[in-house]
């Protein structure tokens, strides 16, 4: 097991710091235990629809907690994320690419994690899947629309040195800035919806 991967660094978090605020939105607090075991019944989810190592999930949400979700369970199944935010050409959610089909489109497998989100009882345990730190955590896409492939062990380095005072979740890079913050186990602010649209 790697423990330099995103993830296992946040399990880590959760098991030492379980009852510390991970994520607030000036409305709800989610602890690293909540968060950590939310995101590992989205991996046994994942799983059961065919999400394996080396995969990758298209994630169309909006910033939340339950994106946060969504992505760290993508991480901890040994996957990658490409977030998107209200993309008409995807299912709203999570879909897993399935490969082009006749007449050369995209086919995906649209995944509904709504009653998995919303459940009252979540899974505990971690899975013990291997992720490299060389492994891709996610796909961000550069100014020229360029996809740009973000091993884990890009995202951990920028946690190594330091990390803001107060980290909060602003870019829409991939989450990474949600990621440093998560890692050094603080309490990550999410910006209000209304903050981002009159910036």
């Amino acid at each position: 097991m790697d423990t330099t991967a995103i993830h296992r660094i946040i399990e880590q978090q959760a098991a030492l710091h379980g009852d510390v605020a991970a994520l607030a939105d000036g409305e709800r607090v989610l602890t690293y235990r909540d968060l950590n075991q939310r995101a590992n019944t989205v991996v046994r989810c994942l799983i059961a629809h065919g999400f394996r190592r080396g995969a990758t999930a298209v994630i169309n949400m909006p910033r939340s907690m339950q994106l946060a979700v969504v992505c760290l369970g993508v991480l901890k199944a040994g996957g990658a994320y490409a977030w998107l935010d209200g993309d008409p050409t995807w299912p709203h959610g999570i879909s897993i690419p399935q490969g082009r089909g006749d007449g050369d489109e995209m086919k995906v497998l649209a995944i509904d994690l709504t009653s998995v989100l919303n459940a009252r009882s979540q899974s505990s345990a971690n899975l013990p899947i291997l992720t490299r730190s060389s492994d891709i955590a996610c796909i961000i896409g550069a100014p020229d629309g360029t996809p740009v492939l973000v091993p884990h062990s890009t995202v951990t380095a920028l946690q190594a040195n330091t990390y803001p005072a107060q980290p909060s979740w602003t870019e829409d890079l991939g989450a990474l800035d949600l990621w440093v913050g998560l890692m050094a186990g603080a309490t990550v602010t999410m910006t209000p919806q209304s903050a981002r649209t009159a910036a």
